[in-house]
């Protein structure tokens, strides 16, 4: 028996222009259904994983996130950690993990997939005991992060992630990493570090334009710093991807990297971590079963 449990997150941008809670339950009148389901909203940050694993408890099979790339984080790890059934309607800003995998965010679509309940394996990463399910980065992006979730709380939009940047050019300074790609080891001034299973991240940025969601293998792209003037010109390279043809580029697929550095600032998924001095990244030999 299928047991849906549904699990909102208000505070993502989508809920500004949408009741999705109201939504689900007016779909879900006019439908005959073959599962049982409840929807829950959390009320505060990280309080959706408590959700989350609460429902395994309770017996609940499929973990529906209804929010932004961070929710489907949170949510997503409860799933594959308890080999759950990941179910995703998409209601944040820019919704990178659905424009990675070339799926619709459109509500109706969506929960036509869930009513119907088609699964597809899908890749994700892990790292310092957490999951990714898009892209990891470190670096100029995880610092435009850092100031686009503080804007975020002013400015719901795309324009949180343009000001991010802006922010982000002013304080950058330059530093030096050691990487370790499946063993093999390089040194230099990185000013981004980008880990994925998907393609894209802020908004359609394609910054791993080779990404395969299925292929069991990370896509890696590091960039080397030469100056603030060029980090300029190199994010419009990035935008058009471009920026993979680049000398300063360095393109890799791998099943893991292991970086090393003072203080290493993360970006995954839209959420932001930093103090530690190393960190590695890997594919997971698991799949998320996603609901498509």
């Amino acid at each position: 028996m299928r047991k849906l449990m549904f699990i909102l997150n208000p505070n993502a941008s989508g809920f500004k222009k949408y009741d999705y809670k109201e939504g689900i339950e007016e779909y879900l009148k006019g439908v005959n259904l073959n599962f049982e389901y409840e929807i829950k909203c959390s009320t505060k940050e990280g309080e959706s994983i408590l959700i989350a694993e609460n429902a395994v408890k309770d017996g609940f099979n499929e973990l529906i996130a209804v929010g932004g790339d961070g929710t489907i984080a949170e949510i997503g790890d409860v799933a594959v950690r308890n080999n759950l059934k990941l179910g995703v309607i998409p209601a944040g800003t820019a919704n990178d993990y659905f424009n990675s995998l070339g799926e619709t965010t459109n509500f109706v679509i969506c929960m036509e997939k869930i009513i119907k309940g088609n699964t597809t394996l899908i890749d994700y990463g892990t790292f310092l005991d957490k999951s990714f399910f898009n892209i990891a980065s470190v670096g100029f992006d995880a610092e435009v992060n850092e100031y686009a979730i503080k804007v975020k709380k002013i400015i719901k939009s795309g324009l949180a992630y343009k000001i991010g940047i802006a922010l982000a050019l002013i304080h950058h300074k330059r530093k030096r990493y050691k990487i370790i790609v499946d063993d093999v080891e390089y040194e230099d001034d990185y000013f981004l570090i980008a880990v994925g299973i998907g393609s894209k991240y802020g908004g359609k940025i394609n910054i791993l334009p080779s990404a395969d969601m299925k292929d069991g293998l990370l896509d890696i792209c590091a960039i080397k710093y030469k100056s603030k003037f060029d980090i300029i010109k190199k994010i419009k390279t990035i935008i058009n991807a471009t920026h993979v043809k680049e000398d300063i580029t360095s393109y890799f697929k791998a099943k893991k990297i292991k970086i090393i550095s003072k203080n290493i600032e993360i970006n995954f998924d839209g959420e932001y971590m930093s103090g530690v001095d190393e960190v590695e990244f890997k594919i997971s030999d698991k799949q998320v079963k996603l609901i498509m």
